[in-house]
Order: structure tokens, then C-alpha cells, then sequence
């Protein structure tokens, strides 16, 4: 199921990609303001020294002349960070003073005797001021330039004068906004962490008393579930309780006289009618174990109180007692070869875990053969393997098996297709898993289930 977008990334998106188009647009607009400032300001000066070489302009013998002495003139052109260039043209167009190719304005200003512009001279960009001035002879153009670096340098100041604290100023308040959602959120946040670390038996109802009132509606639905649930689970294990208590008291009860009845002298129709009975009452009782056993496997057939830790060692010596005599009056040479693996269990539960599958494995295991119980850690696992030298299991029905009530084409017993069922059930309440394999010797099913090992047990932790 694919997921959607979390509450904190909606509220962030819809706030934080305006403050960034804010901080761009803020940058754009000081960054003209500040040209146009800087601009103007060395306009003014340009023009002012424009001014003071119109000042200098004469008319000898009917020629304009620029009396500008050498020392003026050092001075005038005389910049810490820029070139200065000028010229003074007359009114033909004729070069009076200064510097030659400088670029000429493209038109004469229309109202005032002065025009701005920029142009390129001996290979760098020039911002240049022309004066228009008229004399005896016409109209002479004085013209002022300079290079641009002492203006960009200005424009950079201001425009990171104007930019850093508004930076700062965003900063500050993306990490309000982040703080002030994360604080926002955090009573949903905790509720979800509430609700995650429960357990699939807890069914308290939610205490939302702190969340925020958008979110009561939605407490309030969780919680009538929640009732729904405890209710409909309460029932079921009632079921299970007055089944097991309808069901093996009488089925036992016959078991047992149809067992005084096979010791009595009868003649041989009714002995062998009594032995059908007993076998059918034996796979009937069976039966109705098995279903109990299920229905309590499964996730609402327990509490979390039931969860302690267990050595599935001490489990396999204890199940030893039951097992071994079957396996002997099968003629099974049943082995064990254990070592400590703690988990955190049901006691109840792992022992039927381990009785069905020893079950099934001296059901399907022939006279003379072998079976193997292990426990063991490996890695960061407990593991409990139940290995046999018995038909196998075909790996077209690997999976079918863990079924309810499925059993293998032509095989042999008198099983009812619950056992592995129930397996995979105490696995899964268990976070564990089940894998059938092939043994190493390649006949045979080997059987290993999979528990999260018990912190404590590692190799090198104390136990």
C-alpha cells in the first residue's frame, strides 16, 4: 500500500516554498534598487567632472581650446580602483583633447545638455556621462568615462548588506516554523508512538485526552474498534473455553470405554467393531486437540502477560519424556542435540510447537528410522530444528503443507492436515519463521524454526 504524505512534510510544503520565493524576489528587488542607487550616485559624479572640464573650454582665434594644465589633468584622471578616460570634441566633430575612440552617444539629449550611457573602450564595459555645451562656434560634447569596478563593488556591498540579515531573518524563521510544527504535531506523535508500541492483544482503549481537538473524532473511532474487537475476541475465547470443556470430557470418557471394552472377552465381530470405534474416537479426539490448539495459537488465543523468556532446550527435555516412548514403540531412534537458546515465548505454546512436529515426524517416518531435535543459537537467532530421514516434503507443496487441513498426495498416517497449521501460528505469534528443508544427506524433511533471540543470550552476554 503506498503511503501518502505525512501531516509535518504537508504543513512544511505549503509554508516553507513561500519563504523561499519571498527570499528570492527580496534579493531581485533590493539588487535593483541598489544598482539604481549606485548608478546614480556615479552618475552624479561623472558629470561633475564633465562639468569641470567645460569650465576649462576656450575660444582662441575663433578655435575651441581645453586649457586643462598637466597637474589638472593627473588629477582628473587619477582613480584608486577605476580607469578614467574624456574627450572634448568640437563642433564639427573635430578632436579637441583627450582620449580618442572613446564611444560617442547615439543621440543629442532632447531636454537637458546631458546623456548616460554605456559602452566598451580598449576592451572593458565604460559608463559614460556626455555634456553638451554650447560656446561661439557651436555646440562642443565633453565627454567622461570610467570603468565599472568601483560600482560593482559598491552594488555587492549594499545588495549583501541588505541580503545577510534577510537571509537571517529566513533562517530564523524556517526554524520557527520547523519547531513550531514539530511542537505542533507532537501529541499526534506521541499518540502514534502509543499505538505502535502496542501489541496486537492490547486493546485498552486510546487515551487522547491531550490531542488536539481535530483528532478526537478520529480517537473516538479507534476506540469503539477497539471495544468491538475486545468484545468479538471475549467471545471467542469463551468458545474456547466451553469447547475444550464440551469436548474432551465426554470424548475422553468414551475413549476410555471403548478401551475397558477392547480388554473384555467378545467375540471377533465385535472386537473388531470396537477397535473401528476406538480409532475413529482416537482421530476424533486428536482432532478436536488440534483445533483447540489452533484456536489458541492464533494472535487472540493469549495475552501479552503469557510472553517470558524460554530456553527451547529446557522445552525439547521436557517434551523428551512424552516423545521418546513413541518413537521407541515405532522402532525411531530419537535424538537430541542441544544448547542453551533463550527467547521470549510462551512456554505452552513452544511445547506444542515441538509436539507437532515431532508428531508429524514419527507419523511419516518409517520403522528404523532417525529423528533429530536441535536447538541452537546462530547469529543473532534461536533456532529449533526437528530432523527426520522420512519421505520428505516435495518442494511443489513446500508451501501447501502450512495449510489447514492439507495433506500430501498418497501419504501415509492418519494425520488431519492441522499440525504444521498450527506451527506457522505459534511461529507468527512468536515473530518467528518456518522453513522446510532438504537435510545435508538429502532424504527427509528438516523443519527450522526461527525465533528473535533473546538480548541477554548473545555470545558474550552474561546469561
Amino acid at each position: 500500500m503506498k503511503s501518502g504524505h505525512s501531516l509535518r512534510q504537508l504543513l512544511l510544503g505549503w509554508l516553507l516554498p513561500p519563504l523561499v520565493l519571498l527570499l528570492v524576489a527580496g534579493a531581485i528587488a533590493a539588487y535593483q534598487i541598489t544598482l539604481s542607487a549606485a548608478t546614480q550616485a556615479y552618475d552624479r559624479a561623472l558629470l561633475d567632472g564633465a562639468l569641470a572640464l567645460a569650465k576649462q573650454i576656450r575660444i582662441e582665434n575663433g578655435q575651441t581650446v581645453l586649457d586643462l594644465p598637466p597637474v589638472a589633468q593627473q588629477v582628473l584622471l587619477t582613480d584608486k580602483y577605476d580607469h578614467i578616460y574624456y574627450l572634448v570634441q568640437g563642433p564639427n566633430g573635430e578632436f579637441i583633447a583627450g582620449h580618442k575612440g572613446l564611444p560617442l552617444p547615439e543621440e543629442s539629449p532632447l531636454e537637458e545638455n546631458r546623456v548616460y550611457y554605456d559602452g566598451f573602450f580598449h576592451g572593458e564595459q565604460v559608463r559614460i556621462a556626455a555634456l553638451f555645451v554650447p560656446s561661439e562656434t557651436g555646440q562642443v560634447r565633453v565627454l567622461i568615462a570610467e570603468t565599472l569596478i568601483k560600482r560593482n563593488k559598491l552594488i555587492w556591498e549594499i545588495l549583501l548588506g541588505m541580503l545577510v540579515p534577510e537571509i537571517l531573518l529566513v533562517v530564523a524563521t524556517i526554524g520557527l516554523v520547523w519547531f513550531g510544527v514539530k511542537r505542533g504535531l507532537a501529541p499526534i506523535e506521541r499518540l502514534r508512538k502509543e499505538i505502535a508500541a502496542r501489541s496486537q492483544h492490547d486493546l485498552r482503549p486510546v487515551q487522547g485526552e491531550n490531542a488536539p481537538t481535530e483528532v478526537q473524532p478520529m480517537i473516538e473511532a479507534l476506540n469503539a474498534l477497539l471495544q468491538k474487537l475486545d468484545t468479538a475476541l471475549g467471545a471467542q475465547q469463551r468458545f474456547i473455553s466451553d469447547a475444550a470443556h464440551q469436548l474432551r470430557t465426554p470424548l475422553a470418557a468414551l475413549q476410555t470405554q471403548v478401551d475397558l471394552a477392547l480388554h473384555q472377552k467378545n467375540d471377533g465381530d465385535l472386537r473388531l467393531t470396537l477397535q473401528h470405534l476406538f480409532a475413529a474416537t482416537e482421530r476424533t479426539v486428536h482432532l478436536a486437540n488440534q483445533l483447540l490448539t489452533l484456536a489458541r495459537a492464533e494472535p487472540a488465543g493469549h495475552l501479552p502477560g503469557e510472553m517470558q523468556p524460554v530456553d527451547l532446550s529446557q522445552i525439547a527435555q521436557e517434551c523428551a519424556e512424552e516423545w521418546v516412548p513413541r518413537a521407541l514403540a515405532k522402532n525411531i531412534d530419537l535424538g537430541f542435540e542441544l544448547e542453551s537458546a533463550r527467547i521470549i515465548g510462551i512456554p505452552l505454546l513452544i511445547r506444542e510447537l515441538l509436539a507437532n512436529l515431532l508428531d508429524n515426524a514419527i507419523r511419516y517416518t518409517p520403522a528404523g528410522g532417525n529423528i533429530t531435535v536441535r536447538a541452537m543459537v546462530q547469529g543473532n537467532a534461536s533456532v529449533l530444528e526437528v530432523e527426520d530421514n522420512g519421505p520428505g516434503i516435495p518442494a511443489s507443496d513446500a508451501d501447501a503443507v502450512f495449510e489447514r487441513f492439507y495433506r500430501i498426495k498418497g501419504s501415509p498416517g492418519d494425520g488431519c492436515g492441522l499440525g504444521l497449521a498450527i506451527v506457522r501460528e505459534i511461529a507468527r505469534t512468536h515473530n518467528a519463521t518456518v522453513e522446510p528443508k532438504t537435510p545435508p544427506t538429502g532424504q527427509g524433511t528438516l523443519m527450522r524454526v526461527i525465533f528473535p533471540v533473546l538480548p541477554d543470550s548473545l555470545p558474550g552476554k552474561p546469561t
